[in-house]
């Protein structure tokens, strides 16, 4: 009968195990707690009591949040340099070019994203608020006919 129970927990742990790479899998692209545990089809207080106790599994759930921050830099990124296709629309409708019926597209760019982007990784550049750092964003410029007076 030990053999039995043992064989059960042996079986369950397997299935955790199981459960949790699939969790940390769709995490790492999604970013998303709630919905990788209902693929996974784990509760979340389940995940976070496994959050808790498997340190592991804690580490591994880290990671995955990373990824999918990554992933989503690197897509604003995109959008902000190498920008994306939108359609061109009249009147709440797809324009198409007459000759091939393709919808017209025009390149968009995100200055949204490019200023969010530039804030986070030079941030000592282009920080909003560095009035209250003693620097107003004005730039007084001298000008002299003599360079020595620089």
């Amino acid at each position: 009968m030990d053999e039995d129970v043992s064989g059960k927990c042996s079986l369950r742990r397997e299935q955790s195990w199981e459960r949790k790479k699939r969790f940390l899998e769709h995490l790492s692209v999604s970013g998303n707690i709630s919905e990788a545990g209902r693929v996974a089809e784990v509760r979340r207080g389940t995940l976070y009591h496994w959050k808790d106790t498997d340190k592991e599994f804690s580490v591994r759930w880290e990671e995955a949040l990373e990824e999918a921050a990554d992933a989503l830099e690197a897509e604003a990124r995109r959008r902000a340099v190498e920008g994306y296709d939108e359609p061109v629309t009249y009147a709440g409708r797809v324009v198409c070019d007459p000759d091939t019926g393709n919808p017209i597209v025009r390149k968009r760019y995100s200055d949204g994203l490019m200023a969010f982007l530039l804030r986070a990784h030079r941030p000592s550049r282009f920080r909003a608020g560095m009035e209250s750092e003693g620097r107003s964003g004005m730039i007084s410029i001298s000008i002299s006919r003599d360079d020595s007076a620089l």
